[in-house]
């Protein structure tokens, strides 16, 4: 008794734990009794059938007692348990088998097959397991099979089937036994079901999501872009005022939506992070430039160094890590009153190929309680309900930092105290890119040993500015007022090695930048030297001051370092030849770089206002543009001219973007050719950067249109035209 019951004990416990192996030797076991129950049970049992049995005497009281614990046991197991002949009929069942077959006891089972309790179908696909045992001679472990319990219903069992054997090894039975698994494989299949509905609903989601990036984008892509071109046109200054104001509301709301949008992804886990080459310096310059026009309505110093050690070219998703530059400046200008933000770059560790970064966003703010620190970074949290009402924002700005950071495989944190300031850290691990950044402006050799002054109340833009030119070979030496300048300025004469260039703010105390110019075109021997300004924002008005004190240039803060290298090449050029240039801005700049091939561009675009604005700003870059509302005019537009360039919006009636795209291609695999298609989407989600290049298009612009972005795109293919289209 003791030994069967550890034995049921066992089966049970390693069919829980699913170990096949132990259910094989618990198994054998149970089985050994059931062969001297079996064998015993033949030689007592009374001959019923045509065939002859051996006569044999009765069985012993010691076998007796045996086979009647044997029997107790396994009619009180909830499996079925049973033995079979070599002809698959039933010698032994327990009253759980009898139960599933729909008879009243053990007994009418015997002799009998699944045939005569089956359906054909389901007792064929029994006896086949059967039979396998039976000729390879080797047990089967865990095999699922369904039955049919006397209702109709299906029932699921987990089959183990091992051979019984006589004295010299022959087979001369099989034991079975059938664990009920139905609750198990139903339980699975509302899982299953439940996972299947998950799934639609994340899909539901995803498509919801791409629907409204498209809806909301779209409409702002007009808003945004028609403000910036009115803003280049000639306004009065009440005007100006009301747009610019428009501009910076359209711009929050933007953020807004990005941030509900980019939330929602990450909920719906389709935030991810791509992986291209990029100029880090360009991009972080040109992303604190879209923050300049806010800190200096603050009256705020926006500051952006970059150590040279940092790797100019990298690898990782640029559109990400400036994300996040966005979220810790813009918060950094937002709760700061006075003094200055800055961002700092510098290498944290750097290997062959990788390369991890530690960027700080400094502040002179509000700063953060201890108390609150860790809960800015949860989801639609901020320091505490009052910064909600004064200051404004969603509070998931930080919340999604924190999650591309992590994507990025760094960790991001602060140090903090209350009225002195805050400091955002966070570390990003970034490859190491293979191409040559593009620094061999022309004449930039001619920089080397130039003596120049700058001129900045603000020591950390006077270092910065110093760092730069001292890279390029320049001998840079700085004063933080206009009265020192002037000392500067007539020290160097005296010693007659007088400063070639000076480079100066605008905004200082006491007296400003425009003050220091007319104090030096009071002193001919200070005339000489070049002068170059810099402004955090333009007022109305500056140009012409500028134009009438003989300003060489007049630039925005903060300055990206390629546009300062090429700007004071530009300028002492100019001064070596002993001509009196215009006045260089970031706009003359820009005009001098426009490629000198047009291009003759197809515009794919349904929304009327996305075609004027699209329009327009190719109009602008000398480029001729044909529209199409759809696919199938595309198509026709093809048939009848030669395109350089297609702008196609991918979300278009009748035929969209992809459907022409795929087209255009089909029909190059015929007759040759490649047409570039630069898709256009308002879609922000996941993998539709990689749905479009994989459609056979060849870039991708999101909308709302960056300009930069566009004048990227348009400057590569234009450069590939040698002769300019007229």
């Amino acid at each position: 008794m003791t030994a069967y019951e550890a034995l049921k004990q066992l089966l049970f416990h390693y069919l829980a734990l699913g170990q096949i192996h132990l259910i094989t030797v618990c198994v054998t076991g149970l089985a050994s009794g059931m062969t001297g129950y079996y064998l015993a049970w033949r030689h007592a049992r009374p001959t019923t059938s045509s065939k002859k049995e051996p006569s044999v005497c009765a069985p012993s009281d010691e076998l007796d007692r045996e086979r009647n614990l044997l029997r107790t046991l396994i009619d009180n197991l909830p499996d079925l348990i049973y033995v079979k002949d070599t002809e698959r009929r039933f010698l032994i069942a327990n009253k759980r088998l009898a139960e599933v077959l729909g008879v009243s006891s053990p007994e009418e089972v015997i002799g009998k097959t699944v045939f005569d309790f089956f359906p054909e179908k389901v007792a064929r696909a029994c006896d086949e397991s059967d039979q396998a045992v039976l000729r390879t001679g080797e047990p089967l472990i865990n095999f699922e099979e369904t039955l049919y319990d006397p209702t109709g219903r299906t029932e699921w069992v987990l089959t183990t089937l091992v051979p019984l054997r006589d004295g010299q090894g022959h087979i001369v039975a099989f034991v079975g036994i059938d664990r009920d698994i139905t609750k198990r494989k139903i339980a699975e299949k509302h899982l299953q079901e439940a996972k299947e509905a998950a799934q639609m609903a994340s899909q539901a989601k995803s498509e919801f999501l791409a629907n409204m990036s498209h809806e909301i984008r779209t409409p702002l892509n007009g808003i945004l872009g028609m403000i910036d071109l009115t803003l280049e046109t000639e306004l009065i200054p009440e005007q100006q005022e009301y747009l610019e104001m428009a501009k910076a509301s359209a711009d929050s709301l933007l953020t807004v939506i990005n941030d509900i949008l980019d939330f929602s992804k990450i909920e719906a886990g389709k935030l991810d992070i791509d992986t291209i080459e990029f100029d880090l310096r360009d991009s972080l310059e040109e992303t604190i430039k879209t923050l300049a026009l806010r800190a200096d309505q603050k009256g705020l110093e926006l500051l952006c160094h970059v150590y040279s050690e940092v790797p100019t070219v990298v690898k990782g998703d640029p559109t990400r890590l400036r994300q996040v530059v966005i979220n810790l400046v813009g918060n950094a200008i937002k709760f700061t009153k006075k003094g200055e933000v800055a961002v700092i770059v510098e290498c944290q560790t750097q290997e062959q190929e990788a390369v991890t970064l530690h960027f700080t966003v400094n502040d002179t703010g509000i700063g953060i309680p201890p108390e609150k620190q860790k809960l800015i970074f949860e989801a639609f949290s901020q320091a505490d309900n009052s910064t909600t009402r004064q200051y404004g924002g969603t509070g998931l700005g930080l919340t999604i930092s924190s999650r591309l950071v992590q994507m990025m495989g760094g960790e991001i944190w602060l140090e903090s105290e209350v009225g002195k300031g805050t400091r955002f850290h966070f570390t990003a691990r970034l490859g190491v890119g293979e191409r040559v950044p593009q620094t061999d402006t022309p004449g930039v050799g001619d920089l080397r040993g130039l003596k120049v002054l700058v001129v900045d109340d603000n020591r950390t833009n006077r270092r910065i500015l110093e760092e730069m030119l001292g890279r390029w070979g320049m001998r840079p030496l700085s004063a933080q007022s206009g009265k020192e300048a002037l000392m500067r300025l007539a020290e160097a004469c005296e010693a007659k090695d007088p400063y070639v260039l000076v480079l100066t703010d605008v905004h200082m105390p006491e007296m400003d930048g425009f003050g220091l110019v007319e104090r030096i075109r009071q002193q001919p021997m200070l005339a000489t030297a070049t002068i170059m300004m810099l402004t955090s924002a333009g007022q109305r008005g500056d140009a012409p001051r500028c134009r009438e004190l003989g300003v060489a240039a007049y630039l925005a803060k903060p300055i990206r370092q390629s546009e300062l290298r090429e700007a004071l090449v530009r300028v002492l050029m100019d001064h070596d030849k002993g001509k009196a240039p215009p006045l260089l801005t970031r706009h003359s700049m820009r005009a001098l770089r426009t490629p000198v091939a047009s291009l003759r561009v197809l515009l794919a675009e349904d929304n009327l206002v996305n075609q004027r604005l699209a329009i327009r700003l190719l109009e602008k870059r000398n480029h001729h543009v044909d529209v199409a509302i759809n696919g199938r005019e595309v198509l026709a537009a093809l048939e009848k001219e030669n395109f350089d360039l297609v702008l196609m919006d991918v979300q278009m009636p009748e035929l969209d973007g992809f459907e022409a795209t795929a087209m255009i291609r089909e029909k190059e695999r015929r007759y040759g050719g490649h047409l570039p298609i630069i898709a256009m989407t308002a879609h922000a989600i996941k993998g539709d950067r990689e749905r479009c290049l994989a459609a056979g298009m060849d870039g991708y612009l999101a909308k709302p249109l960056r300009v930069q972005e566009l004048d990227e795109i348009l400057g590569a293919w234009a450069s590939q035209i040698k002769t300019p289209i007229l």
